[in-house]
């Protein structure tokens, strides 16, 4: 593959990627208004906390084998029918003890909301099985083509449930339920996966070699759900539901940042993957990172200038308070940008134990700040002890992967930008005078100055790309 290929065919898997995956994202993203119209403050912070909780149960449930079956299935001469088989065995293991658990606690603490979360947890497992497997088959358009089914079924969903029947609670969760149930079974029927199902085949060496790859994203995904869902439960104990809402909304303007960091590292995972090898890696790393860094800044600072405007579109009524909360949500959004763009390096070498490692020490010390601040600080708080786990954890993933495989930024101008990006995000929090702003698009700009080379190599790549 030549050169300018390698940057042609990460921008385009890129694309391809942001279709196929995130617009789900996007979609539940711009149905804020919709959401904060309909839900109350409570039971929306529910309604979040329920569809969140997904991220805690999925990892263990299934093991992490959906991240090994893509991982397996672009090897040369992969055995897909061994490959399918073992994680489709996997994952019913662990449908059937998430049923058992949800069993007991609608008959014997009688919560209501059992059976939503266990037919949104089947529906999340099985799209997220098949559409993996797709894309692990190469059907790069039609994995685009299943996550835009999921999307427009998902608002076709909202509508029907939420505004028209005024369903609450479990309207929210079944929406996406049925978005995931009728785009998963699209892709197995479209994709032709049924053609690999065997669950009497058995491969013991690769189910072996499977789990041993995903085993260590089990404490590093649920480090994750810590450092970005617990703060909400630990607000829910603390301080009610009312505020849990409050905070859970704020949370949706920087999950445009997190968007922009899953979109492009899919991409990336194969990128890094197939280039890990290569004796001119450094090279193409580096420029990577630039352009990468360079978007991940940009969307930063455009979102906190865009703060009170942006909240006063999407939080309608109580909902609008959250806006205080929101410009210390997209510094900690950022920060987990740069440490996800770092740990894909783990899964191209195969080495997730430290990849799990570097997230279990910024989910303890997440853990430990929130108690401590949330009760006196509140949203303020567990915005701040974010920031700080995400500092901790890219910094450790930096030196690590330096160590690796080499360089691969400039990190004193990377400081130096951070620094700033700091500056401007107590600017917007803290007040809202002409003076502040001024002083903050003059640290805008020197952050732009800082990558210009970036920015002229990014309009090259474009141009390359639109021209074909």
């Amino acid at each position: 593959m030549g050169n300018s290929n390698k940057y042609v065919t990460l921008l385009s898997n890129t694309v391809v990627f942001a279709i196929g995956n995130v617009l789900v994202k996007v979609i539940s993203f711009f149905l804020m208004p919709l959401y904060t119209a309909v839900l109350t403050t409570e039971q929306y912070g529910v309604s979040e906390l329920l569809n969140s909780a997904i991220e805690i149960i999925l990892p263990i449930g299934t093991l992490c084998v959906i991240e090994a079956l893509y991982r397996f299935s672009i090897e040369k001469n992969a055995n897909y029918k061994a490959i399918f088989a073992n994680s489709i065995r996997i994952v019913l293991y662990g449908d059937i003890v998430v049923l058992l658990v949800c069993v007991l606690l609608k008959h014997i603490f009688n919560y209501g909301y059992a059976f939503s979360f266990f037919f949104l947890y089947l529906a999340t497992t099985f799209y997220k099985l098949v559409t993996q497997f797709s894309r692990g088959l190469g059907h790069v358009k039609r994995y685009a083509l299943y996550g835009v089914i999921n999307s427009l079924v998902l608002v076709l969903s909202n509508i029907l449930l939420l505004v028209w029947m005024n369903g609450g609670v479990r309207a929210y969760l079944a929406s996406f339920t049925i978005g995931y149930g009728v785009s998963g079974i699209v892709a197995f029927f479209a994709s032709k996966e049924y053609r690999y199902i065997s669950l009497t085949y058995k491969d013991k060496k690769l189910r072996n070699e499977m789990i041993r790859y995903s085993a260590p994203n089990i404490p590093n995904m649920l480090s994750w759900w810590i450092n970005n869902i617990s703060d909400r439960y630990i607000i829910m104990f603390f301080w009610g539901a009312g505020l849990t809402g409050l905070y859970t909304a704020a949370s949706k303007l920087p999950a445009m940042i997190n968007l922009f960091s899953a979109i492009f590292q899919q991409a990336w995972q194969y990128s890094t993957a197939k280039e890990i090898e290569n004796i001119d890696r450094q090279v193409f790393f580096n420029k990577v990172f630039k352009i990468y860094s360079f978007g991940c800044l940009m969307a930063c600072s455009a979102l906190l200038f865009l703060n009170r405007v942006v909240c006063k579109i999407l939080l309608k009524d109580n909902f609008y308070n959250a806006w205080r909360f929101v410009p210390i949500l997209i510094l900690a959004a950022t920060l987990g940008c740069y440490s996800t763009f770092f740990g894909t390096f783990y899964n191209a070498l195969k080495k997730n134990f430290v990849l799990m490692l570097s997230t279990l020490i910024g989910a303890g010390i997440n853990i430990i700040l929130n108690f401590v601040l949330i009760p006196v600080y509140g949203g303020i708080g567990a915005a701040v002890a974010t920031v700080i786990s995400y500092v901790i954890i890219t910094t450790l993933r930096i030196v690590d992967v330096t160590k690796r495989i080499g360089p691969i930024a400039d990190y004193k101008r990377l400081l130096v930008q951070f620094s700033l990006l700091f500056v401007i995000t107590y600017i917007t929090t803290a007040t809202e005078s002409i003076i502040s702003y001024l002083l903050g698009v003059l640290c805008l700009f020197i952050i732009i100055a800082l990558d210009y080379d970036t920015l002229k190599y990014s309009v090259k790549i474009m141009r390359q790309k639109f021209k074909r």
